[in-house]
């Protein structure tokens, strides 16, 4: 039933993240949806701990791979990508920080 509930998370969560990039991809050049995606899925992920459902959405829904990529094509545009890799970095910690002490 665990596999079951995460499976549920995931489908739910790997759409949102694409609709999500999708949407700004078409409006900015700096990787925002991204950087919106795993600073939401930190702070969720933080405050809703031991949820199997959470934890597959939060899986699918955030993505280390998309941003490696962002950073391996902004290579060429130094000052943007040392901003996305502060920004996620920076963020998503604070993000998971927020979400653990909300929820004790």
């Amino acid at each position: 039933m665990r596999l079951l509930t995460f499976i549920a998370g995931a489908a739910i969560g790997a759409p949102l993240r694409y609709l999500i990039d999708k949407f700004f991809r078409a409006k900015y050049v700096f990787p925002v949806g991204i950087l919106i995606v795993n600073v939401i899925g930190s702070f969720i992920l933080g405050y809703t701990q031991n949820n199997y459902f959470v934890m597959g959405f939060c899986g699918a829904f955030t993505t280390w791979s998309a941003f490696m990529l962002d950073i391996d094509h902004g290579l060429p545009f130094r000052r943007r990508t040392a901003i996305n890799i502060l920004l996620t970095f920076g963020l998503s910690i604070a993000a998971v920080a927020a979400g653990f002490s909300l929820a004790s």
